[in-house]
C-alpha cells in the first residue's frame, strides 16, 4: 500500500507547464478528464481571444485549466490557463462580460456563490491554445 501512495503523487503531475512556467499538479480523475479531451488533438499557435461561438461550451479541469469549444466545430477546443490559476473555478459559477462578440485574455472572472450570490473571488482569462484534431490519425 505504502508504493501505491508514493507514486501517486508522480502521476498527477500535469507535462504542460502553467503560464508562469510552474507545472500544473491534477488528481487523477482531472488528468484522465483533460486526456480524454485532448486525445488525437495537436496544439496550434495560442491565440489572444476566440469567437463568440467558439465559447458556447466551457469545461472547467482545474483551478489552472479551463476549456472551451464551440458546438458548431468539435475539431478544435481552446485550452485557457489562467495566470496565477482560478481558485474555486470548480465550485462556483463562473461570471465574465464580454465587452466584443470575442473572449480575450486579460478579461476577468468573477466568482458567485450559487447560494448566496455572494462574490467569491476573481480572476483573468490566459491566452487561449487551440488543439485541433489531426485528420490523419486513424486514417492509416
Amino acid at each position: 500500500m505504502k508504493k501505491l501512495l508514493l507514486a501517486f503523487p508522480a502521476a498527477v503531475l500535469l507535462a504542460a507547464p502553467a503560464s508562469g512556467g510552474e507545472t500544473i499538479e491534477l488528481t487523477e480523475k482531472q488528468q484522465a478528464k483533460l486526456d480524454k479531451q485532448l486525445e488525437g488533438r495537436s496544439p496550434r499557435k495560442a491565440q489572444s481571444c476566440i469567437d463568440r461561438n467558439d465559447q458556447r461550451k466551457m469545461t472547467v479541469i482545474s483551478d489552472d485549466i479551463l476549456i472551451f469549444a464551440s458546438r458548431r466545430n468539435a475539431k478544435t477546443i481552446y485550452i485557457n490557463k489562467p495566470p496565477g490559476g482560478c481558485p474555486g473555478a470548480d465550485r462556483y459559477i463562473m461570471s465574465y462580460r464580454r465587452t466584443t462578440g470575442s473572449l480575450c485574455s486579460g478579461e476577468i472572472i468573477q466568482l458567485i456563490d450559487n447560494m448566496s450570490g455572494a462574490t467569491m473571488g476573481s480572476c483573468t482569462f490566459g491566452d487561449f491554445v487551440p488543439y485541433t484534431k489531426d485528420l490523419s490519425v486513424g486514417s492509416k
